[in-house]
């Protein structure tokens, strides 16, 4: 999905690559993907070990707004291309 760009399913338009964020504690990540059902702690929130975290990439409709996430394995946190 990396070197592809996504064509909108409404318009047939290509769709701009981007991402969502995700608000941690005193910190921003990009958003990402974990198997199964959530794991609730007390003292994080959530449970989520490094290695189960699969990056998602969000493509953007520039006409429509549409918006389409994929999953793309890989190294968490992502890096830059």
């Amino acid at each position: 999905m990396r070197d592809r760009q996504p064509e909108c399913v409404q318009c047939r338009r290509p769709m701009e690559r981007g991402y969502l964020v995700d608000h941690g504690y005193g910190a921003v990540y990009p958003l990402a993907w974990a198997a199964g059902f959530p794991k609730w702690s007390r003292w994080s929130g959530l449970k989520v070990r490094k290695e189960e975290k699969v990056p998602v990439a969000t493509f953007r409709c520039p006409r429509c707004g549409r918006l389409d996430s994929f999953a793309e394995p890989g190294e968490w946190p992502p890096r830059q291309p």
